[in-house]
């Protein structure tokens, strides 16, 4: 999940890590939010905006209006911008670039430079040397001998505000499920690091983030021109049948064993889910929409899962997440097993679905269900 820059900016003061005073505007009609001059940025998921007319200091009320309205009807690079960020201007004694990225390495790794508010990879191309990258262990995150070398890396007279800044990136990294969290530029201004830019990306897999991901979804819906992208869903293999009774796996093989303990006990399929090894809440939500979006003849659902790696919980979160918010009625009966299954088992029985031990008791129980349905 790719953040917008107000979004990012969000998630880092949640993590303590300062950023400019800012406002986020969905409207060329909305009052100042602030004392002029500011700047305006586009608030659009590609970069180069900057260059294409995307951020604007207005110095006075006619500049604003003449420049909300520009921007906030741009489409930058094929992408249409969303809302605009009314931001406190601020001048940058030093621009520095900062991140700490798991896209393209294997462990987790910090990326530092005194060339900041550039393109980082053409820096790393033209002046390698100013290029610091470390690795971050993350148990015991970064080391002070490596905080030393980017405070050498950085010429920073006084490290102490660089070591905090550090420890709250890091802490905004593994709390969040990120995949990259970048700061560029890092500005020193008045004295003190600031993050005047932010790049953010969460893993949309992280079972952790899920519940940040959901809030930021929600925080989504008021934007300019936005509609929630339709989700890529690549584990989840699903067949429409033409039975009454929907059946969720979170294998092919559990799948293959249900279906003929369906069939032996006289029940007629509306489709197959399974879910590729995955448990997900999200994963979990989506096999719930697949199998009951446009299918009205669906009478009842047998979910069977068995937790290894995945767990029980998360499956539980997923699944009555969709039925609290579509209103379902239909009887769903659940075998669970497994990586947190008491906490699954909870969740369901709290929202009033049955779960069993014995795959078979569940298949009698859906059986029953159905034919009295």
């Amino acid at each position: 999940m790719n953040l917008f820059e107000f979004e990012g900016k969000q998630m880092m003061r949640r993590f303590a890590i300062p950023v400019p005073e800012s406002h986020l505007l969905v409207s060329d009609s909305a009052p100042a939010p602030m004392d002029y001059p500011f700047v305006l940025k586009a608030q659009v998921m590609t970069g180069g905006r900057g260059k294409a007319g995307g951020v604007k200091v207005c110095h006075n009320e006619e500049e604003y209006r003449q420049y909300a309205s520009q921007i906030l009807h741009m489409e930058i690079k094929n992408h249409p911008v969303h809302g605009l960020l009314a931001e406190q201007r601020m001048q940058a004694a030093q621009e520095f670039y900062l991140s700490i990225t798991l896209q393209g390495v294997s462990v987790p790794t910090l990326i530092v430079s005194r060339m900041g508010g550039m393109d980082i990879e053409q820096v790393s191309k033209d002046h390698p040397e100013e290029i610091l990258k470390l690795e971050i262990d993350p148990f015991t995150r970064l080391k002070g001998y490596q905080k030393k070398m980017i405070a050498g890396q950085l010429n920073t007279a006084d490290p102490s505000d660089l070591y905090a800044l550090l420890d709250k990136l890091q802490d905004a990294f593994f709390s969040s499920g990120a995949l990259l969290v970048e700061i560029n530029p890092l500005g020193l201004v008045n004295g003190k690091l600031v993050a005047m830019d932010s790049k953010f990306v969460i893993d949309d897999h992280d079972s952790s983030a899920a519940n940040i991901r959901s809030e930021l979804e929600q925080g989504r819906s008021g934007l300019y021109r936005y509609t929630t992208p339709e989700k890529e869903q690549t584990t989840v293999t699903y067949v429409p049948l033409d039975g009454d009774v929907a059946m969720i796996s979170d294998g092919a093989g559990t799948g293959m064993l249900t279906l003929d303990l369906l069939h032996d006990a006289g029940l007629h399929v509306a489709s197959f889910c399974e879910l590729g090894g995955m448990t997900t809440p999200e994963i979990m939500y989506r096999a719930m929409e697949l199998s009951l979006k446009n299918r009205p003849q669906v009478k009842a659902i047998i979910v069977v899962l068995i937790g290894g790696f995945n767990r029980m919980d998360n499956m539980a979160v997923g699944l009555t997440s969709y039925c609290k918010e579509h209103g379902v009625t239909i009887p769903i009966f659940c075998r669970m097993c497994g990586t947190m299954q008491e906490e699954g088992i909870r969740i369901m029985e709290e929202h009033g679905f049955p779960t069993f031990n014995i795959l078979a008791e569940a298949v009698d129980a859906v059986a029953k269900a159905a034919k009295e349905g």
